[in-house]
């Protein structure tokens, strides 16, 4: 028995050593290329969270800012963190499939009635999609020794989301701030230029989906605690009060959208903004701030995450009762009582939006959308979970997937995900487009200004 013991210890030893080693811990050379369709960037940060090559990250945030600023188009800003046995190398599966995602992406948002509704409510029809492909070293063994190394990728990937990738995306919502800002829908307005758009939005697979919550999560966490009436705190089960607070103003913590997929996170570091978010009642012009997908067949994270988290006990503290021992030993999207939707296959269900709502005479539709009520992009359904208490036009939504619709725990580029996703983005970034059109166009009409009276183009005034 203790040579199976001492084996065991042997084998556990090695895998740390290695696992600490410098195996892929370098930055790799940029196989960007410039496509018709997009401009994919590629920034790399290393075990410690610091920008292997911090020009190339200025460079890329200098970029982003030039295009929001311009005058001559709109500007779509989509940032990809991966997430185990991943990095920037030139043949990553995860960076060819982003390449084809950006693809498709950009083809949703150039159908005919979008380009026409960008013409009408910005000025010109056309737009740049920048994809920011965030590398970091997910992987650290060759072939399957990497699996025994979860625990410390796990912690590198907090490192990431802890440190310069967290002011990175702090520096691109500044831009993002900057090319929405309302004075400046009154300069271009004023010197009858264009009036372009740029939308923000990110998504994290796995540990990348730690790296990207870490990052994101807390001006979501800092926006609700500012507005939720009371305190939340993870040792018990989240009630949502019978008269939640409503809120005037929508919340909008970071870009337009956050998406975790299979995130390797536990459901405990997503409690508070789960317990906050449930005590507010939202208007209208809500639209989803963080939404997570996690799919049913995601064995990995429904056992070997849970193993993980209890070989660690012996270095936590005691848990104070079952529900905070849950709460630390699933991951998010895995505790029912944070799940909100699923999604399963309706193939033949139409679906909810189509493109001739962007016409004027529908558009009222899109702007009065409610991006958590049951909808349907490409055969794919949304609805809510029975047992989930209903909170219309919710900022946070965790959606648990069925029928494969993500494959497993690497399925974020699985087709029928792919197929429901780019329409389901596109349309919210189509709702946020519409909606600061006619909030612009109403503060103008009123008066609410400081420039000279000028002559004023019909785009600006609202008639």
């Amino acid at each position: 028995m203790w040579y199976l013991i001492t084996a065991i210890t042997v084998i556990l030893v090695a895998v740390l050593l290695l696992g600490a080693c410098s195996l892929y811990n370098h930055a790799y050379p940029d196989s960007g290329s410039p496509q018709p369709a997009y401009d994919l960037r590629i920034v790399q940060l290393d075990d410690f969270g610091s920008f292997w090559d911090p020009a190339t990250a200025q460079d890329t945030l200098a970029s982003v800012e030039a295009q929001s600023l311009a005058t001559s188009s709109s500007t779509y800003v989509v940032v990809f963190t991966h997430g185990w046995h991943h990095n920037a190398a030139p043949h990553d599966p995860n960076l060819e499939q982003f390449k084809t995602w950006l693809g498709n992406l950009s083809g949703e948002f150039s159908q005919p009635q979008r380009r026409a509704a960008r013409q009408e409510l910005t000025g010109s029809p056309n737009f740049k999609l920048i994809g920011i492909y965030v590398g970091w070293r997910g992987r650290a063994l060759p072939g399957l020794l990497d699996y025994g190394t979860m625990w410390w990728r796990k912690t590198a990937a907090e490192r990431v989301g802890d440190g310069d990738f967290s002011e990175f995306l702090e520096r691109l919502q500044r831009i993002y701030l900057r090319a929405n800002a309302y004075q400046r829908f009154l300069d271009a307005c004023t010197h009858n230029r264009n009036v372009p758009f740029t939308g923000l939005f990110t998504v994290g697979h796995s540990f990348g989906g730690q790296a990207l919550l870490k990052a994101v999560g807390r001006p979501i966490e800092s926006d609700l605690a500012m507005r939720a009436p009371h305190l939340t705190h993870a040792v018990q089960s989240v009630v949502r009060p019978s008269n939640p607070t409503l809120e005037q103003i929508p919340i909008d913590s970071f870009g337009d959208l956050n998406i975790l997929v299979n995130p390797a996170v536990e459901a405990y570091q997503f409690a508070r903004i789960d317990g906050l978010y449930r005590q507010l009642a939202y208007p209208v012009d809500q639209t989803p701030q963080l939404v997570v997908f996690s799919a049913d067949n995601d064995r990995p994270r429904q056992f070997f995450f849970p193993i993980a988290r209890v070989l660690t006990s012996p270095f936590r503290p005691m848990f104070r009762n079952s529900y905070q021992g849950a709460l630390w030993g699933k991951a998010l999207g895995e505790f029912t009582e944070q799940q909100t939707h699923e999604l399963r296959l309706a193939k033949q269900d139409p679906d909810s939006l189509s493109d001739d709502d962007f016409k004027p005479a529908n558009r009222q539709k899109v702007a009065l959308y409610d991006f958590t009520s049951p909808t349907v992009f490409s055969g794919v359904r949304m609805t809510r979970q029975p047992n989930t208490a209903i909170i219309d036009n919710s900022p946070v939504a965790v959606i648990y997937t069925h029928d494969k619709i993500i494959d497993g725990h690497n399925g974020v580029f699985d087709p029928k995900f792919l197929a429901f996703l780019p329409q389901y983005i596109a349309f919210i970034e189509g709702k946020r487009i519409v909606l600061r059109y006619q909030r612009f166009a109403a503060l103008r009409s009123n008066g609410m200004t400081d420039e000279p009276p000028t002559p004023r183009t019909p785009d600006c005034d609202g008639t």
